[in-house]
């Protein structure tokens, strides 16, 4: 008896046991109380006798299972759910990312403390193929259910604008009716939008918009798509012979990935295809199966004129890491002859580039030739944009989900990956670029993802087993904030404007379907399947103007209003802090 007490009290089962109780009885204040642990004045609220009771209480309850289950690493276990526990509550209410980032260098110290010696007893834990296999795909429905939650329920709360909803929306309608990308509410003109990006990859999601042709139909199917490279990652992994239990890790940190998850937070875009087409490129290329290695590289290439850039940087992976010279050369000369005949079409044919988005190197009107002038002859400058604050964060958002295993390698070439993210993420003075919230960054993600995985291949067993579990918490905990927070906003916002949303749908139902209409943005993405629709201070006459009057948008459009009444407007239907619908008098309707 006496050994299992001085047992129970060795310094490395005393000091997780005092820190699972002090996290449980931390938590159980939070919980107990309606005061909220950020402010200051929280502590002085609570009962501290209380607290140093129950806490005595706690830490005493936990030392008797400690003693009755010996055999047990039941205060290591304590201590790693309760700090788990805790943490996730905490950034369920508090969303600033250096308190997530203090909480993950914990994170990393106590899974040092815990994998040392495998206190959790985990090495024990074997992962046939088949669960592997499960595990994965669980993940993947996970990423699926969370992109197509958020995606649904911004466009059914009126939460999705015309950029980048209401576009694809209108598009698909002429898709459907001609087969052509054409679209008015783009660039306030009927207009292809290949005049604007040279994107044919969409025409992949067009059979299935043939069939269920709603705006539910290209949420759901971006989801899907993004999802879907959970199969060429799980291959990968398969591929570098990578343990099952590593394998089930780095799906936990895919599947929260908030990169993935909060890139659709500005609804859709065609670099969701990114994500799987650049794994399956990496996947066909070490396979060894070089033609579908090209004609995924040609899908990438598809997905937009700058996508491109992924495939030629990988060519120079190709041919100075991998040593493999022919491929490599030709991945380059096809990547940058497929750039250089975009770059021709849309200058002479459509919009040019969007070039503007590189401004903090547009010199004396050179355009891109003076931004290459710029990065060969002045790297201290490039330097000088490449970093900041914002980009800092932006960096540890891409890095920590992936417990920093994409620069976890002596091999100095396979950074070569990492220079197309410094192209088109960090060199760029565009802030949408270097956040997460929006689309740009798929092509980034997908190129870490791969690095993450032949570098895990290189990486002694005990360094990449700390790495993925930092990965899979990493991954987590910036979710909470993120992609969850963003999650239960909109669900709370869907279960409390029912009314709202009921009065929209009707009022919005009483436009003729062959009508021509301008609309407030966030009302264009319901009205979109029709010839023309144009955002609300669009030059075009239309049949029909559209006003959002809910209170926190009534006030952007007050002149507008006041110039069509008198212009001889008619209103139609007025709703008060809803909807306003005016009817042109020269329209036909």
């Amino acid at each position: 008896m006496k050994k299992d007490i001085l047992k129970a009290f060795e310094t490395e089962k005393l000091i997780p046991r005092f820190i699972g109780a002090w996290c449980i009885i931390n938590l159980y204040s939070a919980l107990s109380t309606s005061a909220v642990f950020t402010d200051i004045s929280f502590t002085f609220g609570l009962d501290l006798a209380l607290w140093a009771l129950l806490f005595a209480m706690c830490f005493a309850a936990l030392t008797l299972i400690s003693m009755a289950f010996k055999n047990l690493p039941t205060d290591e276990w304590v201590f790693a759910g309760g700090f788990a526990v805790f943490a996730s509550f905490t950034l369920t209410v508090e969303s600033d990312f250096w308190y997530c980032f203090s909480l993950i260098v914990l994170t990393a110290i106590a899974l040092s403390f815990l994998l040392k010696g495998d206190k959790l007893r985990l090495g024990k834990l074997r992962l046939s193929n088949g669960l592997t296999a499960a595990t994965v795909a669980v993940c993947g429905l996970i990423l699926l259910a969370a992109v197509a939650a958020i995606g649904c329920l911004r466009y059914a709360t009126y939460s999705s604008p015309n950029f980048d909803f209401g576009i694809w929306c209108n598009m698909f309608y002429h898709m459907k009716q001609t087969l052509l990308p054409t679209v008015s509410s783009e660039r306030d003109q009927l207009l292809s939008h290949f005049a604007v990006h040279i994107s044919p990859i969409y025409y992949l999601l067009l059979p299935l918009y043939l069939i269920f042709p709603s705006p539910y139909t290209l949420q759901i199917s971006q989801a899907v798509v993004l999802a879907g490279g959970i199969i060429p990652f799980y291959l990968l992994c398969r591929l570098k012979k990578l343990p099952n239990k590593l394998i089930a890790l780095l799906s936990v940190a895919y599947a929260f990935c908030p990169v993935l998850i909060c890139g659709i937070n500005y609804d859709m875009h065609e670099n969701c295809f990114l994500v799987p087409l650049l794994l399956w490129v990496f996947y066909f290329f070490e396979k060894e199966r070089y033609p579908l290695m090209y004609l995924s590289a040609l899908g990438v290439c598809l997905v937009k004129e700058d996508a491109c850039l992924f495939v030629l940087f990988f060519g120079i992976f190709a041919f100075i890491s991998k040593k493999k010279y022919l491929h490599g050369i030709l991945l380059v000369l096809f990547s940058a002859a497929y750039f250089a005949l975009a770059v021709f079409l849309l200058t002479k044919y459509g919009d040019g580039i969007l070039s503007s988005r590189f401004n903090n190197y547009m010199y004396a009107d050179e355009g891109l030739l003076g931004m290459v002038k710029i990065i060969i002859t002045n790297p201290a400058y490039v330097f000088t944009q490449v970093m900041d604050a914002d980009k800092l964060i932006y960096l540890l958002k891409l890095l920590l989900p992936l417990g920093l295993l994409p620069l976890a390698t002596r091999k100095v070439s396979h950074y070569i990956l990492v220079l197309p993210i410094m192209l088109i993420n960090l060199m760029t003075d565009y802030s949408y670029q270097f956040n997460i919230n929006f689309q740009y960054s798929f092509g980034a993600a997908a190129c870490l993802i791969y690095l993450a995985i032949i570098n895990a291949a290189d990486l002694k067993q005990q360094t990449r087993r700390y790495m993925a579990c930092l990965a899979a918490a990493s991954s987590m905990m910036i979710f909470i904030p993120t992609a969850g927070s963003r999650l239960n906003q909109l669900t709370t916002r869907w279960e409390t404007g029912q009314e709202e949303f009921a009065v929209l749908n009707e009022a919005l139902d009483t436009l003729p379907e062959d009508a021509s209409v301008k609309a407030s943005t966030f009302f264009i993405p319901h009205i979109a399947d029709r010839d023309e629709v144009y955002e609300i201070r669009s030059e075009n006459e239309t049949d029909y103007v559209v006003f959002d009057m809910r209170p926190s948008l009534v006030n952007e459009t007050t002149d507008l209003r006041e110039a069509y009444l008198q212009n001889g407007y008619e209103v139609v239907l007025d709703v008060e802090d809803h909807i306003l619908i005016m009817k042109n008098p020269d329209s036909e309707y």
